[in-house]
């Protein structure tokens, strides 16, 4: 008995042990490995890059078992940052463990108590890798383009240092030379490719002027376990010339909106604290609404360096003339005609391009919102039976919003915008419990009323210190466990705080259902018997419905309603009118925030059309 209590002891010991991975649990669907891409042949620093179904539930302190004939061999750390792919090193001493040569082995993935399915790979193992060089780079170029070398032996930053040296005579097209033995990084071309590594041409080669490099290129590798090897140097002649500008995307844009201009030849970059790229445009701006047009520039510009390839441009927003406009032009729309000429700088000295034409129209004043769906929520949704339904009810508060502002330059976003500057999209976060404790539905908590809305940059989230200075609750957003409250039974802690509102029979009438019986992932897709389909649905529009047209309410706060042309101290419609968005709370029926048929649809109402049409015409 002493011996079977130890022995018990030992295995819940050993499954505690974080080297190794827990025993599969039978209530869990276990993670599965999809795909394994490591490079061949593999040496210790080699990235392995695992993908798959349910890896993220792993955690983020994931480790990857290396086992054979069900045995350990070596277990790997997770490297910090990896996102939808989980990235492991081979260290040191898996290499030492494994030795040179093919290895079959099943590799397991787990963390947080997880472990995925066993996946098989062939992994080939050296000790060494010479580095070889077969075709370098040669002919027309330009300052910081992407070369290709093709060889041997490429290896990444994580295996070891690989550089390619250049010496040579770079002579200037506008005559006199000067001696080049320049080292630079290289780097894979794809993470896993040994034959195709990648070098930036910089100024470091000659200088900023446009000229000819003659010369030799050769190569040298010093592995993480400390081996170096060279290779043999091949001849090259690279002609640089100077900076080009090829397109603009877009060629419409909005204020706040990020412009890619694609070209060659540009400079700049942290690492190059000396070195930027201007853009001088010239050329003449026709405003909209039948102003006369107006010269402009010369100006020069300078954009954001993304690479030699890449710079992008911002349309700033200002106030002109108490509307928001354009910074650069002074206008809210027109079109600029004219030419452009990109201009390179290192140090003292300058290097033009070509001027090329150069056309763009600058559009109606676009409100980018972005609509970010916190935890909470989806803590909230089992409270409504509905957590299973989390896709089914985002889509429906999507399809709600895009119907109240449809008519309108109002541009909803459910991921993060990438092509606007954020001072120049708002953001309406949408929750669980109200913070404020008051048992509130939703909170605008940007400062004041904006009046024209000339504040792009508004966040409906969060705290903000000057509301709550101001005697107001400081947390703003949706909350939507504050619905619940409509219902007899809201089984929340505590009692209702005084902003919640009276029990509503047609709450439970809708709700009750998958409260008392939470809805499936087969039933909020339509997959279960008529009467589970029709009770889910329902309720998956009924609290979409009223998530989607709280949202718009609040965001209807940000942009200066109601009562645009009133008092800025007035928030709300004076008096309650059929679907009115806008209306005070207890003036609109649940009914209607459900979108019920039989109850007014909610819209803008009294004068805001008018002051949309003004603010975000289409």
């Amino acid at each position: 008995m002493r011996f079977a209590l130890l022995l018990g002891l030992a295995l819940v010991l050993a499954s505690c042990d974080p080297s190794t991975p827990p025993p599969p649990d039978a209530g869990i669907d276990a993670p599965i490995i999809l795909d394994v891409v490591v490079a061949q042949p593999a040496i210790e620093g080699s990235a392995i890059e695992v993908r798959g179904l349910g890896l993220d539930r792993i955690g983020l302190d994931a480790r990857l078992s290396m086992e054979r004939a069900g045995e350990s061999v070596a277990v790997l750390d997770v490297v910090p940052g990896s996102d939808d792919v989980l990235v492991f090193l081979l260290s040191a001493e898996a290499v030492g463990t494994l030795g040179p040569g093919m290895h079959t082995l099943d590799l397991v993935a787990f963390g947080n108590g997880l472990a995925s399915q066993p996946y098989e790979i062939t992994l080939r193992l050296v000790g060494e890798l010479p580095v070889d060089l077969f075709e370098t780079p040669r002919g027309e170029v330009h300052r910081n383009d992407v070369a290709v070398v093709n060889g041997n032996g490429i290896i990444s930053a994580t295996e070891g240092e690989l550089t390619a040296q250049l010496v040579g005579t770079f002579t200037a097209d506008a005559g006199g030379s000067s001696a080049v033995d320049v080292t630079l990084p290289v780097a894979p071309l794809e993470r896993v490719d040994r034959e195709r590594g990648v070098i930036v041409l910089t100024t470091d080669i000659g200088g900023l002027q446009p000229g000819t490099f003659d010369g030799t290129i050769q190569l040298r590798s010093r592995l993480r376990s400390g081996q170096t090897s060279e290779s043999g140097a091949l001849t090259t002649t690279l002609h640089f010339n100077p900076p080009d500008l090829y397109t603009l995307d877009p060629t419409e844009a909005t204020v706040g909106q990020v412009l890619h201009v694609l070209g060659a030849g540009f400079l700049g970059g942290p690492d190059r604290p000396d070195e930027t790229t201007l853009i001088r445009l010239e050329g003449v701006f026709t405003p909209s609404g039948g102003e006369p047009p107006e010269p402009f520039g010369p100006q020069e510009i300078v954009p954001g360096y993304v690479s030699g390839s890449e710079v992008q441009l911002v349309v700033e927003p200002a106030i002109r003339r108490d509307v928001l406009a354009s910074a650069l032009f002074g206008h809210a729309r027109g079109t600029f005609m004219g030419t452009a000429t990109p201009i390179a700088i290192r140090g003292t000295e300058e290097l033009e391009g070509a001027a090329v034409p150069f056309g763009f129209v600058l559009g109606p004043v676009r409100q980018v919102v972005y609509v970010r769906f916190l935890p909470g929520l989806y803590s909230s949704l089992t409270s409504f039976g509905l957590d299973e339904a989390a896709p089914e009810v985002e889509a429906r508060v999507q399809e709600r919003m895009r119907d109240i502002y449809a008519s309108w330059n109002v541009d909803l976003r459910f991921e993060e915008p990438d092509d606007y500057v954020r001072s120049a999209y708002s953001v309406v976060e949408i929750g669980g419990p109200d913070p404020n404790g008051v048992g509130l539905f939703g909170y605008d908590n940007s400062p004041g009323k904006d009046i024209g809305n000339l504040r792009l940059f508004d966040s409906i989230g969060g705290t903000n210190a000057e509301t709550q200075m101001d005697g107001y609750p400081g947390y703003g957003g949706v909350f939507v466990e504050s619905f619940l409250f409509w219902s007899s039974h809201p089984d929340l802690p505590g009692d209702p705080p005084p902003g919640a509102p009276d029990p509503e029979p047609l709450f439970d009438e809708i709700f009750d259902p998958v409260r008392n019986q939470p809805a499936t992932r087969a039933e909020a897709r339509g997959e279960g018997t008529p009467e589970r389909n029709a009770a889910v649905a329902a309720a998956i529009r009924a609290l979409g419905s009223i998530i989607g047209e709280t949202t718009s309410h609040e965001l209807g706060h940000s942009l200066g309603m109601a009562q645009p042309y009133g008092s800025p101290t007035v928030y709300h419609n004076d008096f309650d009118g059929e679907g009115c968005l806008m209306d005070s709370g207890g003036d609109r029926p649940l009914g209607e925030r459900m979108a019920l048929p039989g109850y007014s649809t909610s819209t803008f109402c009294h004068d805001h059309p008018d002051y949309m049409d003004e603010i975000l015409p289409r």
